[in-house]
């Protein structure tokens, strides 16, 4: 994951909801065109932090069962402030509902309590559907695991 947009979950109730934080660093590789006498944050990677959020949120409600989560449909999408270096993003994400392999996510990003990004995430529980002899879906899920692991740490895997 090049653009890795969570620096720590705060809080986690596997597969109901998330808290998490970020902070933009004045170095980061695309502030150098976005802009360079005003660097900000783009909206679309704002948008990219409540997604990842999401994602770790879903997977470890069912202990990285499911390779992928896949983004189906974002609805609702509001940006509202900017962030600009050394601010930091409190990221909020909570399920609304589930439907088969469906998830439908509410999720939030704010700085100092105002709102920067907000959206509603449709995301889709899916396997790489590769032949099983080929141990993929249980390889990824392995991965996804251990890269949250490293990440975030072993207690937050376990919802403490």
């Amino acid at each position: 994951m090049k653009y890795r947009q969570l620096d720590k979950i705060t809080s986690i109730e596997p597969g109901k909801k998330i808290s998490a934080e970020r902070t933009l660093q004045e170095d980061e590789e695309y502030l150098l065109d976005h802009f360079p006498r005003f660097p900000v944050m783009p909206g679309v990677m704002m948008l990219e932090a409540i997604h990842q959020a999401a994602i770790w949120m879903i997977r470890s409600g069912d202990d990285f069962k499911y390779p992928l989560i896949l983004l189906r449909e974002v609805k609702s999408v509001k940006f509202g402030d900017f962030l600009v270096p050394g601010e930091t993003l409190q990221i909020n994400a909570e399920v609304l509902k589930s439907d088969g392999n469906l998830t439908t996510v509410k999720a939030n990003a704010t700085k100092q309590g105002r709102t920067t990004v907000s959206a509603r995430l449709v995301l889709e529980r899916c396997s790489c559907n590769d032949p099983e002899r080929l141990n993929t879906d249980q390889d990824v899920s392995w991965r996804a695991k251990k890269q949250f692991l490293e990440m975030f740490g072993p207690l937050l895997s376990d919802g403490s």
